[in-house]
């Protein structure tokens, strides 16, 4: 029995693979360079080397607050629903323990 067939179409597989690769990385590289021009949530954004100092300066102060804001808001969000939940928990435990208590 012979094995040639299946080898022949290994290696073919494999030179496929390799051509996909290559493609894909081409594409890739197109992309990252359209993506790179613009920053998330559809707002346009200057390529960092035709941005002067006060600019660049300007722009990482606006994403360092609005990470210093986005960061406070899911603190407090996540302190209340902790105490809500903790609220919760003792009244249920409160409860139980007047109804187990009387019986």
């Amino acid at each position: 029995m012979s094995f040639g067939g299946h080898a022949l179409d290994a290696i073919k597989r494999l030179e496929n693979n390799r051509n996909l690769l290559k493609m894909h990385r081409a594409r890739f590289s197109d992309l990252k360079k359209a993506v790179s021009k613009t920053e998330a949530k559809y707002h346009v954004f200057k390529d960092r080397n035709t941005l002067t100092e006060s600019e660049l300066n300007q722009y990482k102060e606006k994403v360092r607050n609005r990470i210093i804001k986005n960061r406070r808001k899911n603190f407090i969000f996540s302190l209340l629903m902790t105490l809500s939940v903790l609220i919760i928990i003792f009244l249920v435990f409160y409860k139980l323990y007047n109804f187990l208590g009387t019986v």
